[in-house]
């Protein structure tokens, strides 16, 4: 008897849960984006950092100002054009900056991901942005540098 009680409860939650995904209130967990402020889509300059008594700055993915957003491929925007720039002139790449995430910036990026040490998943986020060296200019000279 106990044995068909319990089938019945676990029937009844398994129908219960099927009636909220229908009515489109199933239940979600957590991505790991949702850390992020959002997708990349616009440009963030982070302060300016002097060198040499020569102050440059960079200009890094952002969305809406905020510097942790993510960008994986697929996307397509301004600050997309910004990583390929610093991947080409700080890691050697050889990139089409257009501001199009496809699989050559993907490969570009897990290459610098691998020369810094960290996850070389292709995916870019704060882990990418702390580690990679990005490109600070002023005027037509520029470095690389970590933040």
């Amino acid at each position: 008897m106990r044995k068909l009680q319990g089938l019945r409860a676990k029937a009844g939650a398994v129908t219960g849960l099927m009636l909220l995904s229908g009515l489109g209130l199933g239940i979600t967990t957590a991505t790991p984006a949702a850390a992020y402020a959002g997708w990349c889509n616009d440009g963030y300059a982070s302060n300016a950092k002097t060198i040499s008594s020569v102050t440059y700055t960079a200009y890094l993915p952002g969305y809406n100002g905020n510097a942790d957003c993510y960008m994986n491929p697929g996307a397509d925007s301004d600050s997309v054009a910004m990583l390929q720039r610093s991947l080409n002139v700080c890691y050697g790449r050889s990139l089409d900056v257009d501001g199009v995430f496809g699989t050559n910036t993907k490969h570009a990026l897990m290459y610098a991901q691998g020369k810094e040490n960290i996850s070389a998943d292709g995916g870019y986020g704060t882990q990418s942005r702390k580690s990679l060296k990005w490109e600070y200019t002023r005027g037509g000279s520029f470095r690389c540098v970590r933040l």
